[in-house]
């Protein structure tokens, strides 16, 4: 018993709904819940019927679905532990507007309807975190219906000083997107486009500079007798629906706004650039947290980019953990040189710039952690299933990669187990992981029988569970 207590009380601390409640509180609640377990394909909730639950998961995968017809169905999305599901229904007392299966073995908690209003009623930070969920609901519900069916992909640069080189990298990934895609393209800085024309030497009036290798540069806002907040969002929607790509560079800015937040509700990618500074990197640090307090991180990716951006910079040892590292090029003025058709960006700036592209839409992690022991202790040679799943992975998603690493888990049979793993992982779209997730978890149980083991490790976007 007091190991399911305890358990209860672990999984109510992991969801942001109670993470915030004292012990005691905790303690309570946990007398009111029970754990349920559910095998694979089991349905969990069905739509249409009564909203009677909350459920909190503390192990395995969901998938909520609406039943179209009955060979049709369509997969809203994948839950993981921590997450939670039925606080909607509850508050509307209304019919469940999905179903909700498990994937992969299941286990919930379970609070009845009863029982959760009274403590939104006995504990007002649960009843703040549950407005701050359902707000979130309502932005991105705002967010999709103003963009409509527009595929607009809008990339933040925030610059963390006057050296991040920010104006070059982000014409220089124009100029990949432009080249890749042939699509509108445009270039954007915030608040105000000095830097780039006078790197360009731009003494042309207009609000649009044609690019000689194809995409475009916003040089100035219309409407400047406007409020500050009303131009951006005027801004916003006019590039939105002429330009398939905009790249946005927040000169020297690592402060976020009301307007660079309003910039948040649409963007898909964000790259922060600094010198190889100590100083920088732990701002860097900073305002991640505070970014990602903005955005959902299975639908925007936050790269960090070291520029080598001047000479002094050439040789600075640098060991922080950072995404891509832009080299110094010695005589080369960028800006100037890709006004040139002809003109190539050297491989070492186009390789991060062309990767950072090629994930603007595969926001979405997944790894496999492949184990280096059979039959909980025996060591074996198990790269042939790294290859396999390297390729499984691939073959869905385009791509995979492995790296090795050291893992420690508790076994029934003997106890603590160190041993090396290999974690393959992958990048994927929204839609493929929707697609491909059962297959994956299919493909993780197979390998677990193959392998002889307890339980093998899925981590989709971050969020680890045991097959």
């Amino acid at each position: 018993m007091k190991s399911e207590r305890q358990n209860k009380i672990k999984a109510l601390r992991g969801t942001s709904l109670f993470q915030g409640l004292p012990e005691n509180a905790l303690q309570e609640i946990a007398t009111k819940s029970k754990i349920r377990q559910f095998f694979p394909s089991e349905t969990i909730v069905w739509q249409g019927k009564p909203s009677d639950s909350l459920f909190i998961i503390i192990n395995g995968i969901v998938v909520v679905k609406k039943v179209i017809s009955q060979d049709k169905e369509q997969i809203f999305a994948y839950l993981m532990p921590g997450n939670t599901f039925g606080e909607v229904g509850i508050l509307e007392n209304q019919p469940r507007s999905a179903t909700v299966a498990a994937l992969s073995d299941v286990d919930v908690l379970v609070i009845r309807r009863g029982d959760f209003l009274d403590m939104l009623q006995s504990y007002p930070s649960i009843a703040i975190e549950l407005a701050k969920m359902l707000g979130k609901y309502l932005v991105e519900s705002n967010r999709r219906q103003s963009r409509g069916n527009r595929n607009s992909k809008v990339i933040l640069i925030f610059n963390l000083c006057a050296d991040s080189g920010g104006t070059t990298l982000g014409n220089a990934l124009c100029k990949i997107i432009y080249e890749k895609t042939e699509m509108p393209t445009v270039y954007a800085e915030y608040p105000t486009p000095q830097q780039i024309m006078a790197d360009l030497n731009i003494k042309q009036r207009g609000n649009i500079y044609k690019h000689n290798t194809g995409y475009d540069i916003l040089l100035s806002q219309q409407d400047n007798l406007l409020p500050a907040a009303a131009r951006t969002t005027l801004l916003l929607d006019s590039l939105l629906n002429d330009y398939n790509y905009l790249v946005i560079n927040l000169q020297g800015n690592a402060q976020i706004d009301e307007n660079i937040a309003m910039m948040l509700d649409y963007v898909n990618q964000i790259l922060i650039i600094f010198p190889p500074l100590s100083e920088d990197w732990h701002e860097s640090e900073r305002l991640q947290k505070q970014l990602k307090k903005y955005v959902r991180l299975d639908e925007v990716t936050i790269f960090t980019l070291v520029n080598r951006s001047k000479s002094e910079f050439q040789d600075v040892s640098f060991d922080k953990d950072i995404d891509f590292e832009i080299p110094y090029f010695p005589n080369l003025n960028l800006i100037a040189a890709s006004e040139q058709q002809n003109f190539k960006l050297p491989e070492a700036l186009a390789e991060p710039l062309s990767n950072i592209f090629d994930r603007l839409e595969r926001t979405n992690q997944i790894g496999l952690y492949i184990p280096t022991t059979v039959d909980v202790d025996m060591e074996v040679d198990t790269s042939e299933y790294v290859e396999k799943t390297l390729n499984f992975l691939a073959e869905r998603f385009g791509g995979a990669t492995s790296t090795e690493a050291k893992g420690v888990w508790n076994s029934e049979e003997v106890g603590l187990v160190g041993e090396r793993v290999y974690l393959v992982y992958t990048y994927a779209t929204r839609s493929d992981m929707n697609r491909y997730l059962d297959e994956i978890v299919d493909y993780v149980k197979n390998m677990k029988v193959k392998l002889s083991q307890e339980a093998m490790a899925l981590e989709v976007n971050k969020k680890l569970t045991l097959i």
